[in-house]
């Protein structure tokens, strides 16, 4: 068996359920060895046998479920889903005048109004909705008749249908000269389901693909050292392992490799998150993404693209987007029973009415039209977006982003917290500890020429200019005139002492030494964050690739119980699969690319601002101010969300379970089945209101 595999570009998919039957349909096929796909950033990974299938087949079993499909390449984009803005615009209009239209209509019957009026107000009525449903009720038409074409049903499915028979019915009523129609009704309908269906791809759009823009990070060109000396210049993709690189002074590394000159210093915030450089000695590794802080660095190619380690951790970003969350297939379930409930119960009666007690042909299809608009799951369907909305809006205004009403969801049920250390829990860069004050002002002079970050620190809020003719030493130091040195202890002949914080050392031209330390420090907030979630029941976990002695000095400093060091990205993510299958569900804070597996692995995740993008992209909330008391007011606004989401989804079932009874007894007319369902809708949305700030 010859294994090859793929990703495609999917065009026509508009939601889970699309990935849904495309996943369905092509797994069936013989050859194909997996299929998974993102609805988010509509693409599918496909793994077959290239001897039972070709990349052509599989395209075609594709289209043949109603959807298109093309390769994937790098820097592709999804296609951008229309605006609904004009469909929404449009629908309230009518639906405002027609209103009004009907409040007329309504006070006429009960007073003077004439027949030919009346019939007049109608017809009025029928030329605003018919637009409404023509133009604005299309988005649900689409999905519902690609459904159909495969013998298969949405969500879209019996609002289709109730807006299709309402519509039908009202003209109905209207041909006949009846005092009541359906319009307003339909309007409504239509309106309100366009509010759910504008926040949620509002929301939505705020995702990314994380492994996308990973991968676009090492779209660049590699100077190469050709057999003969001379210098070409490729495109990092056409690297192979062997080959000798020269990468300049602020140039990112293109591949993994091994330096081949004596030392350099390489600046891996990209990749780790540290934004301290690391300085390289001779065949040590470099990974591909670091920035060459000092250089040139001459590096022999050790692995390249998807074997290289930001590939690599590129491909566990997609492996776990690829994955479906427990949430989604609780929806797919819920929207397999509930539509052939809802469709069996307008047409049991209609058959009850029509076929057992005798009733006309128009009175059993408006008691069927009733059972169809009164169970149409607008309420349902609002019952959390109506709160998230609310929600996202009001943490975004504290500095919280939050990209999806699901991140809100899962954030609410969130019961432990993982945590990275630098840049996350502390500071980015250590803090000079107190120093003495005439041995700094020397320093100083020294620091001034060098763009070393320790150096430009030390000079922080000293107005200090640099002595002239310095050298610096690449990887070690900077040196004066007069014999004065800054940097290393090996370079200023201090003694080899091993402290847990940066030191940067001074030897003035009489001989004197001074050190400098660095500490690291907590992140503002983290002391009221602890106390926070020791509150809310979230114990901490302290997991990080620094030092276990690191890990642990950090952990005792602020009180973290829970800590583990060397915890590659491969680690963090064994750790939050063994406790995922514990039951728990991690809250992981990260900041670096290597932490973008785990934040994409956690249940849900959050990141900073000021983190690199690509962490930024995969986790599921962004704090836009690094302040870590954030962490916590976003749990308590999540959980009072989830719990204003409960009472909506609780009385939309109530709702169901006592209007359905009564419309099929013939007690609704269709005219107050839609009064009911409005009314539902108000009901959600004004409670969620009541959402307010936590104290």
């Amino acid at each position: 068996m010859s294994e090859q595999s793929l990703t495609f570009a999917l065009d026509g998919v508009n939601c889970a359920g699309c990935i849904a039957k495309i996943e369905r349909h092509i797994s069936a096929q013989e050859g194909v060895l997996l299929a998974r796909g993102n609805a988010t950033v509509k693409r599918i990974r496909l793994v077959w046998d290239s001897d039972q299938q070709t990349q052509d087949s599989l395209i075609d079993q594709i289209r043949a479920v109603g959807y298109d499909a093309l390769p994937f390449q790098i820097g592709d984009t999804a296609p951008a889903e229309p605006s609904l803005l004009p469909q929404l615009g449009l629908a309230g209009f009518a639906m405002m005048n027609i209103m009004a239209i009907s409040f007329a209509v309504w006070a006429g019957v009960a007073t003077d109004m004439g027949p030919g009026s009346m019939q007049f107000l109608h017809w009025i009525s029928a030329a605003l909705a018919t637009p409404v449903v023509l133009y604005s009720g299309a988005v649900f038409y689409g999905p519902s008749l690609r459904a159909l074409r495969q013998g298969a049903m949405t969500m879209d499915t019996p609002i289709s249908i109730a807006i299709a028979i309402t519509y039908l019915a009202s003209l109905f009523e209207t041909l006949r000269g009846t005092e009541h129609v359906y319009f307003d009704a339909v309007t409504a309908l239509v309106f309100f389901l366009l509010i759910g269906r504008v926040i949620e791809r509002a929301l939505k759009q705020r995702s990314g693909d994380a492994a996308e823009n990973l991968r676009n990070l090492m779209q660049i060109d590699a100077k190469r050292e050709a057999a003969d000396g001379r210098m070409e210049t490729v495109p990092a993709g056409d690297l192979l392992p062997g080959d000798v690189v020269i990468v300049g002074s602020g140039e990112r590394v293109p591949a993994d490799g091994a330096l081949l000159s004596d030392r350099a210093q390489m600046d891996e915030s990209v990749i780790t998150g540290e934004t301290l450089p690391r300085e390289v000695t001779k065949s040590q590794a470099v990974v591909a993404g670091a920035i060459v802080h000092t250089g040139p660095a001459r590096m022999q190619v050790t692995h390249v693209g998807e074997d290289a380690q930001i590939g690599k951790i590129s491909q566990m970003i997609t492996d776990v987007v690829a994955n479906k969350s427990a949430a989604q297939h609780r929806a797919d379930q819920f929207a397999r029973g509930y539509i052939p409930l809802v469709l069996g119960g307008g047409i049991a009666g209609f058959a009850l009415w029509y076929f057992v007690l005798s009733a006309s042909f128009a009175d059993a299809l408006m008691i069927a039209v009733a059972v169809l608009v009164v169970t149409c799951p607008c309420a349902a369907g609002l019952a959390t977006p109506a709160v998230s909305a609310r929600a996202v809006n009001m943490l975004m205004r504290t500095g919280v982003v939050v990209k999806s009403s699901d991140a809100l969801e899962r954030l609410s049920d969130a019961n432990i917290v993982v945590a990275d250390k630098t840049g996350t829990l502390s500071e980015p860069l250590p803090v000079l500890q107190t120093p003495d004050a005439e041995a700094r002002c020397a320093a100083a002079k020294l620091a001034a020429g060098s763009a070393h970050p320790l150096a430009k620190m030390l000079c922080d809020g000293l107005d200090v200019t640099p002595l002239p003719d310095l050298r610096e030493i690449p990887g070690r130091g900077i040196e004066a005139p007069d014999g004065a040195r800054l940097g290393s202890a090996q370079f200023v002949g201090a003694p080899d002492t091993t402290t847990e914080s940066s030191t940067l050392w001074y030897r003035s031209a009489s001989g004197q030494i001074h050190g400098f330390q660095f500490c690291e420090t907590a992140r503002a907030g983290l002391p009221e964050m602890l106390v926070a979630l020791d509150n809310l029941d979230m114990p901490l976990t302290l997991l990080s690739g620094d030092t276990q002695s690191s890990v642990a000095a950090f952990a005792d400093r602020t009180g973290i119980p829970a800590h583990l060091g060397n915890a590659a990205p491969d680690d963090k993510l064994s750790f939050l699969g063994t406790e995922i299958k514990a039951g728990k569900r991690p809250l992981m804070l990260g900041d670096g690319i290597n932490d973008a597996p785990a934040l994409k692995a956690a249940y849900v995740s959050i990141s900073f601002g000021g983190a690199t993008e690509v962490a930024q992209v995969a986790a599921d909330i962004v704090l836009v101010k690094p302040d870590l008391t954030l962490v916590p007011h976003a749990i308590q606004m999540a959980r009072a969300a989830r719990d204003l989401i409960g009472q909506n989804l609780t009385f939309s079932a109530i709702y169901n379970i006592v209007t359905v009874p009564l419309a099929l007894a013939g007690y609704l007319s269709p005219l107050v089945a839609a009064i009911l369902m409005s009314s539902s809708s108000i009901a959600v949305l004004a409670n969620g209101l009541r959402l307010k700030m936590p104290e």
